[in-house]
């Protein structure tokens, strides 16, 4: 099993304030990752670091074995809201323009858009789409070159049942394709459901790291260990 994510106490400071601190963990190839913390843990600060979106004070931090990601982007999908798409043109021609832009075949396009069942849009404009249908592009464009690594930031952040559902089916189908997935939630539960490996963390320190059968071991589940960590 090859590594695809390793970090030795990866530290983030703004000033005095610490907001990731000594974190370490290992993701291998084909595991599901979650990240759990309250607000202000340190999650989004570390997934940040990871996507290179913000830099490290100190520590070690490798992805798919390289410190520079510039040659691996296309290797990883994100999906952090911060997908910038044109507000007055259809899913499919956005989606179309990416691929474009990363040189992906067009035929990707209409593939992601039957995945993500944004069929029904048709040429609805992206400033016409809801919350749920805007977070489907954004999956949609963030699988387009076929990544190996996926990564979401609180993926079902403000979604409804079904939406939820929909995040939840597509990890199972992303996870059975190999891929190695890293995800944060505040829903104990669906993380629970999801996930091979969890890592807690709180005021930027990791609190518990470790694989669904070792909890299962010591009989414990997330919410004994949440409600006691936090």
């Amino acid at each position: 099993m090859s590594t695809i994510i390793e970090t030795k106490n990866l530290t983030k400071k703004y000033g005095s304030f610490v907001a990731v601190d000594g974190v370490s963990f290992h993701l291998e190839k084909g595991q599901v990752l979650g990240v759990i913390g309250p607000n202000g843990s340190g999650k989004t600060t570390l997934f940040s670091m990871l996507l290179g979106l913000r830099k490290k004070t100190s520590g070690e931090m490798r992805v798919f074995d390289q410190e520079n990601l510039d040659g691996i982007r296309n290797k990883m999908g994100i999906i952090m809201d911060q997908g910038a798409f044109y507000n007055d043109f259809s899913a499919h021609k956005n989606l179309t323009i990416s691929a474009m832009t990363k040189g992906v075949d067009l035929s990707r396009v209409t593939e992601l858009i039957d995945k993500v069942d944004l069929r029904q849009a048709g040429k609805r404009t992206f400033n016409k789409f809801s919350y749920g249908m805007r977070k489907r592009l954004e999956i949609a464009d963030a699988l387009l070159t076929d990544p190996e690594l996926v990564i979401m930031d609180e993926p079902t952040n403000g979604l409804d049942p079904d939406g939820i559902r929909f995040i939840r089916e597509l990890i199972f189908h992303l996870q059975e394709q190999g891929k190695t997935i890293m995800l944060s939630s505040h829903y104990l539960d669906e993380i629970e459901k999801v996930c091979t490996h969890f890592l807690m963390l709180r005021n930027g320190k990791v609190v518990f790291y470790g694989s669904k059968e070792e909890i299962k071991a010591q009989n414990l589940d997330l919410e004994s260990i949440f409600s006691t960590k936090f």
